[in-house]
């Protein structure tokens, strides 16, 4: 199953556009972007961006011997391909600037000024611009860069979170997830934690894992265990396992409690 906002984004790449995912961590930013060059069948290539990224991680350098060493971009700008800027709020602005002119049909590399092939696609990610209090090292954009891709705010996918878990981790993290903004919580749950939470649950590895997540604040460890121990053991048919959680089911669905 793919996000929700798959198509939208697909078609505008497909059509040339340059593409910016916005959205909070684990919200499937990464694999949208893989998936969409699956999708349309392009190479796809991707560059993590940290404060430490330089010029020569980005356009390629040359070495002591005066012989240039491409880079990923420059390879999928040549010859074709998607090519992914991903965590681009974490790399220096400056640094990006470089690629300001692609807009304009080339990039000058350290070797010699190239033109892009029609059939290269350009898509980034970053985490939200008002979140970046929770994200160490994140940068403003330049504006000149910012205004080079089409900006999609990427929200958590609540159907797709549900294909990749069962339904009762589903409902612990949205229960975790209210309590927690009911209480101003900073921390927030991603869809990886949720993946996470189902993988340790499948080991019998959950202990203190919930503990963790919230950062051992006990007043919303209480509300959550007090939640839970108050659910339901299933919310429908077709998750009952035995003639107990069908009856319990079936009273619920009747407004009777067990």
């Amino acid at each position: 199953m793919k996000h929700h906002k798959f198509n939208e984004i697909s078609k505008l790449v497909d059509n040339n556009m340059a593409v910016l995912l916005m959205g909070e961590k684990g919200s499937g930013k990464t694999t949208l972007a893989r998936q969409v060059a699956e999708e349309q069948n392009r190479d796809f290539m991707v560059i993590g961006m940290t404060r430490q990224t330089t010029l020569g991680h980005l356009l390629g350098f040359i070495n002591v011997n005066g012989v240039y060493i491409p880079s990923h971009l420059r390879h999928t700008f040549e010859h074709g391909g998607l090519f992914l800027i991903d965590e681009i709020d974490a790399g220096d602005p400056n640094v990006l600037l470089s690629i300001n002119t692609i807009e304009n049909g080339y990039i000058t590399f350290p070797d010699k000024m190239v033109e892009v092939h029609p059939e290269f696609r350009l898509m980034a990610a970053a985490n939200p611009k008002n979140q970046h209090a929770e994200y160490t090292g994140r940068a403003k954009l330049d504006a000149a860069t910012e205004d080079r891709f089409d900006r999609i705010p990427l929200d958590r996918d609540e159907n797709l979170e549900q294909s990749l878990v069962d339904s009762d981790t589903f409902r612990k993290m949205e229960v975790l997830r209210k309590i927690m903004k009911d209480h101003n919580a900073t921390q927030t749950i991603s869809m990886r934690d949720s993946i996470r939470y189902q993988k340790r649950k499948e080991l019998s590895l959950l202990d203190d894992f919930v503990f963790n997540l919230v950062d051992g604040n006990e007043l919303i460890l209480d509300k959550y265990n007090d939640a839970i121990a108050n659910m339901p053991n299933q919310v429908s048919q077709s998750d009952c396992t035995n003639i107990d959680d069908l009856i319990e089911v079936a009273m619920m669905q009747s407004g009777k409690s067990t």
